[in-house]
């Protein structure tokens, strides 16, 4: 389903129904600081020798770089097999920083998320958004700033 679709949805959701909070977005902080929190080099499903993630095809190339919404933090390892259950695609791998820090929709004086604050002001019977966000952290709402 589109994001579009969710959101005709959500337009249309009446008052007294749960509002939705961040973790829709499946918002992320850093338990283990580390330089590279959110990228695949710290994701325990990547395997840095071969380029490739646990969960992924074998033909699919992962860079360290990059991320995903199925980041899990942990010490990467080549000891571990490659069991394609979910396509780069789907888990929407991006090649890129996906913190807070270097989405479009950040403010950094407070830190906030412009997302958060406009999807509370536009759907109040929604949406339940703590605008507050950390800069090292990230969510699957992120875009890159041009």
């Amino acid at each position: 389903m589109s994001m579009r679709r969710y959101i005709d949805i959500l337009e249309r959701s009446s008052p007294g129904k749960a509002r939705l909070d961040r973790s829709a977005f499946i918002y992320l902080e850093q338990i283990v600081p580390t330089v590279q929190f959110a990228q695949c080099a710290t994701c325990s499903l990547f395997l840095p020798g071969r380029e490739r993630c646990g969960i992924f095809g074998a033909d699919d190339v992962v860079k360290a770089n990059a991320s995903c919404g199925l980041y899990i933090q942990g010490a990467p390892s080549d000891d571990q097999e490659i069991r394609g259950v979910v396509t780069p695609e789907s888990a929407g791998y991006v090649e890129g920083q996906v913190r807070c820090e270097n989405c479009i929709w950040f403010n950094s004086e407070p830190s906030t998320c412009g997302l958060f604050e406009d999807l509370n002001k536009a759907m109040p019977d929604a949406w339940d958004l703590e605008e507050k966000v950390l800069p090292k952290a990230c969510c699957n709402g992120w875009q890159a700033r041009s």
